[in-house]
């Protein structure tokens, strides 16, 4: 008898979750439209703007040449390691910084001592690994991305926009990808509303999702377009999406051959809740 109540009990609960896991969508899917300007259309000739109305010249480079990644210590294991110094063989004159547990709190205690607090207090170390690559960006600029993440091409057309988000699916945007100029205001509102967004939400992957994974970068991004709706022309170069075209992840096999990037899943922070989950 107690067995089944507590079954009852248990699927209640998942039901409640399903059911607001799926309003969630359907509010993202409602008010999160990524308008068809902002997606980067042709690497070799980006639709970034010109530096002025009367130039011919090409544009220069907005995001500085330094990829930031992330782990827990210096050590990286092997898969990882061999990703990483691929891309780097591919573009070494770019500076590279591999952010380890220790020197991403060092860098939070000196820069943004206001946030240390909240960034102690995490309850994941993911949501460490989340923050540190919007705080860094907003610091230095540059390209944070993935460990589980492979370099396909040289990044340098990428380089005239000012801040690239990467699409993903169902909805939404990308949080293990990000190209950003230094002290970018779309980056300084994310790193704003982080305190705000921190709350536990009973289980480790939604908490994840919504307090510094890709749903909080997703929310952000919406409110961040909402409040520039009155000059529409403005968006596409304040934000410009990276298409799964240009991304590489979530397509089929021959449907991305001119992606940067190859992708190998590693997800290591997803927890047996995820499946359930489903984003």
């Amino acid at each position: 008898m107690l067995r089944r109540r507590a079954i009852c009990i248990m699927l209640c609960f998942l039901a409640i979750m399903l059911l607001c896991t799926t309003a969630v969508l359907a509010y993202v899917s409602h008010h999160l439209a990524i308008d068809s300007e902002a997606f980067i259309v042709d690497p070799g000739v980006t639709n970034a703007p010109p530096p002025s109305s009367h130039s011919t010249s090409p544009s220069p480079e907005r995001i500085p040449r330094i990829i930031h990644q992330t782990w827990k210590s210096e050590e990286l294991p092997d898969t990882w390691a061999n990703l990483s110094q691929g891309c780097r063989d591919m573009m070494p004159d770019y500076e590279y910084t591999l952010w380890t547990d220790a020197s991403a709190r060092k860098f939070i205690a000196e820069q943004y001592p206001w946030f240390l607090d909240t960034y102690d207090t995490y309850s994941y170390p993911i949501q460490r690994a989340d923050a540190i690559r919007y705080f860094v960006l907003h610091h230095f600029g540059g390209i944070y991305m993935d460990l589980d993440m492979g370099c396909l091409r040289r990044l340098d057309p990428l380089l005239v926009h000012s801040l690239i988000l990467a699409e993903t699916v169902p909805v939404g945007v990308s949080n293990d990808l990000i190209f950003a100029e230094r002290r970018h205001p779309f980056m300084d509102r994310v790193i704003r509303h982080l305190t705000a967004f921190d709350h536990h939400w009973l289980l480790h992957y939604p908490t994840v999702m919504f307090s510094t994974g890709p749903m909080f970068l997703s929310a952000q991004y919406a409110t961040y377009i909402s409040a520039h709706a009155e000059t529409p022309g403005m968006l596409r170069h304040e934000v410009s999406i990276l298409p799964r075209a240009l991304y590489g992840k979530n397509t089929d096999l021959g449907e991305a051959p001119d992606a940067f990037f190859s992708h190998f899943y590693g997800s290591s922070w997803h927890a047996s809740d995820a499946a359930f989950v489903g984003f």
